[in-house]
Parts: C-alpha cells; structure tokens; sequence
C-alpha cells in the first residue's frame, strides 16, 4: 500500500497497462472453448500478482534479501534451468518450460530476479572499485551462469534480456569508456560464435527474414507480415474491438502473447498505442526516479535492474511487431498473456514497495 500512497504515477501506469491486457485479451477470447479462457486465466494472474505483490511490501526487504538468501536463490535458480533441460515442455522448439496441470511455469523469470538481485548485492559492495577488471569479470561470470543454460533450451529472447540487464546495471555503476568498449568487442565476439555455435535452424531464418523480408513471406517471414497488416490496419482510431480481421479471423499468430500489440494496434488503432506506450514510458520514468532517490545502493542498483527489464523485453515486443526487430519471443510486460512474466515483476514490485516503505529517501 506504501507504494501506491507514495506513487500514484506508477500505480496508475500499472493499471492501466493492466486494464489494456484485459480490454484486448477480452476482445480475442470471445471466440474460444470455453468463452474467455485467456482473459480468466490473465485475471487470476494478477489476482495473484497483487496477493504477491502486498504480502512482499509489507515485509521488510532486509529481513531477508541478505548475502546467503541472494546466493541461495541465485543457485537455486540455475537448479530450475537445469532442470528444466531435463524434463521441460518444448514449446515452439524451446525446452523452457514445466508443465503443471494446465499451466505453463518458465523457470527464466525466475533466474532474471535472481541475476537483478545478486549483481544489485555485488555492485553496491564493490561500487567504488568496480572499475577493475576482475571484479567486472566476476559480474560477467554471474550473467554467463544462467545465459549458458538458457542457450541450450534455447530461448534466445531469454539470453538477450539477461545480457541487457547485465549491461545496463554495470553501465550505471560506474565504469569506464575503455571498458564499455572492452564489453563491446567481447559481445561481437560472442555474436558471432552464437550465430555459427549456438543458433537454431529457425532462429537464423527468423534473423535472415528480417533482414531480407522477401527470403520467406509465407514461412519464416509470415508472423512479421502479419504482424505488419494488423498495425497498418488500425489507423488512428482501429477497427474497433472484436472487429480486427487479422486477430478475429486469426492470421496473426500468437497474438495473446508476442504479438499482442500488432492485436492492439489493429482494434484500437495509433489512440490505444499511444497510450500503451505513454503509460509504459511513466512506468519506466517513475522506476527511475525512486531508483535515483533511495538512499541505499543496493535498492537503487535492484530498481534499474527492474526497469532495465523492463524497458528491455518492452524494446523487443515491440520492434518484432513493427519489423524493427526479429521474431524471438517475448511478450510485453503486463499486457501478454503469461503467469510467468506477470508473477515475476509483480514479485520485484513488491521487493520495491517494501524498499520505499522501509526507507527514508529523502
């Protein structure tokens, strides 16, 4: 309750990015067997969300976010992803997920709290003399933990997002230019043993599409161009809801979850995207501020961890729907359908609510 008395502005960001995933998965489900499957089970999600997201805010973070617990769940999340190797679900040839019941549980959600949490304890240590090379190398080495595992389902969205909030959590604790370049070269490097070491077949036909979109309309190329159709056909004010043709008659693929804004684009037109990405931006804006106003390194560090996340997996879902980006897999926070992601950010809102209840920032 701290945060939202402090932070109406982020609060009311959450809602309605909230309320335009449940507007939208409204208007695809109405067809499905039973009716409205996806929006129920969306509900449920943040039901759940919020249960979480209460019961972390009112527990004093310190209580329990020390050294061994950080430690113990990073480990205890490369423990999933093993796991999940083992005896996951493939899903769209990833071998990401653990099947319960009817639900889907992606152990990578986990392992990116994890790796926010454990370079947050580290670079708050070691803030002034992170500059150093084995000490950079050691944040790498925590990255290159869960990204190997990643690799192997694979789920390239997945190792990009991880790399990013590396990046970015290491881009804001101070070091220097000659290293950022250092980082650089090693990530080209990297690139190009991934293309020829570590990429699937499809994903390299995904990447060659984007960069030649005429290789494969009809195969690889074809949820871009749908995708492509959606958003062109929304214009200012969209088809209106349950009226997109592309979404209702079901050319776009997937369009619960990655490409659930070419959905939106279609039914609520440039109106419903501007206002998605206007609350997405005060979201971000508004992580930011408390970021730079908490008094205490390791929340400040564990709130860019969360936007970096967040802007990230943002930048993505949206580039593959406007064919800026390949196809990889991700959906957008708070608006795709998908338990995983939406538990996983409500669980680092709750890290954040109780870090502003429990701290005198100003």
């Amino acid at each position: 309750m701290e945060l939202i008395r402090k932070d109406f502005l982020l609060f009311f960001a959450l809602i309605g990015l909230i309320s335009l995933s449940l507007i939208t998965l409204a208007s695809i489900s109405v067809n499905e067997e039973p009716a409205f499957y996806s929006l129920k089970r969306q509900a449920i999600f943040f039901i759940l969300g919020f249960t979480v997201f209460f019961i972390l805010s009112s527990i004093d973070w310190r209580s329990f976010l020390d050294s061994s617990f950080i430690i113990t769940f990073y480990f205890f999340s490369l423990f999933l992803l093993f796991l999940v190797l083992i005896f996951g679900t493939t899903i769209k040839g990833a071998t990401g997920w653990f099947q319960i019941g009817s639900l889907n549980f992606q152990p990578v959600e986990i392992a990116k709290i994890a790796l926010i949490l454990i370079l947050a304890k580290f670079l708050s240590s070691y803030h002034k003399e992170i500059w150093q090379y084995p000490l950079l190398l050691k944040t790498a080495f925590f990255t290159f933990l869960p990204v190997m595992f990643v690799i192997f389902q694979p789920d390239l969205g997945g190792v990009i997002v991880l790399t990013a909030i590396w990046f970015l959590m290491i881009l804001v604790s101070g070091i220097r230019l000659n290293q950022i370049v250092f980082l650089i070269v090693i990530f080209l490097i990297i690139l190009i043993l991934g293309w020829f070491f570590f990429l699937q077949p499809y994903q390299r036909e995904r990447i060659i599409n984007f960069l030649n979109p005429e290789t494969d309309p009809m195969g690889s190329g074809y949820s871009r161009q749908q995708s492509l159709i959606a958003i062109g056909s929304g214009r200012i004010f969209g088809k209106g809801l349950g009226w997109g043709t592309q979404t209702q008659f079901r050319f776009l693929p997937l369009a619960k979850t990655d490409f659930i804004f070419a959905a939106l684009s279609e039914e609520l037109g440039l109106v419903g995207v501007s206002l998605l990405l206007i609350l997405l931006l005060i979201f971000i804006w508004r992580l930011i501020f408390w970021a730079n106003n908490l008094n205490n390194n390791f929340c400040s560090l564990f709130i860019i961890g969360f936007a970096a996340k967040i802007l990230v997996e943002s930048f993505i879902n949206i580039g593959m729907n406007t064919g800026l980006l390949p196809v990889i897999g991700i959906g957008l926070p708070f608006v795709s359908l998908g338990g995983s992601q939406i538990l996983a950010n409500f669980i680092c809102l709750g890290i954040i609510g109780s870090m502003i209840k429990y701290q005198d920032i100003f």
